[in-house]
């Protein structure tokens, strides 16, 4: 009895979010081009990067899949610390976005050589050194290509969008 009471308790709660939620959509506020443009931004910036880590995932996977058999559980994992190490290098060196994909390739290169290791015994036929120096080297190039692809589908988009309707 007490759980169907508070199952209704929070529906109410819920449907009177929703509620307030349309009334606020149905009757916008004016807004100036600064909130608009950093609104727009930012919603820019996330599709960006949710684009750029699905593409890298996705390649990184079919490479591994060709060359040197990765679960996506582990491809995901080293993308996520590749992630963390592009945005690092990004942030700590202040010089041309060129310079800083020059310094981040070898840290790439040695992070993927270093994590693609087979955790079981290694068919010397399937998984040789050479692959797997091939799969770390193409592994850390995908990450900048993913860049430089959200950096231009962010220019495109934001060209695409005016705020003339916007006061300022």
């Amino acid at each position: 009895m007490t759980v169907q009471k508070e199952l209704r308790n929070r529906d109410s709660v819920i449907l009177f979010m929703l509620c307030l939620a349309a009334v606020l959509a149905a009757f916008p506020t004016s807004a100036y081009a600064v909130e608009a443009g950093c609104f727009c931004t930012f919603v820019f910036v996330s599709t960006m990067f949710m684009i750029g880590i699905g593409v890298t995932l996705i390649v990184k996977y079919v490479l591994s899949k060709k060359m040197w058999n990765l679960s996506m559980k582990r491809t995901s994992l080293i993308t996520l610390l590749e992630v963390i190490l592009m945005m690092s290098v990004l942030i700590i060196l202040q010089t041309g976005f060129y310079f800083r994909v020059l310094a981040y390739i070898p840290m790439a290169f040695l992070l993927n050589y270093a994590l693609i290791a087979a955790k079981t015994p290694v068919i010397q036929q399937e998984r040789t050194p050479k692959k797997r120096v091939t799969m770390a080297m193409l592994s850390c190039l995908v990450l900048p290509i993913a860049v430089q692809v959200m950096g231009w589908l962010g220019m495109v988009l934001s060209n695409m969008i005016t705020f003339k309707e916007l006061r300022v």
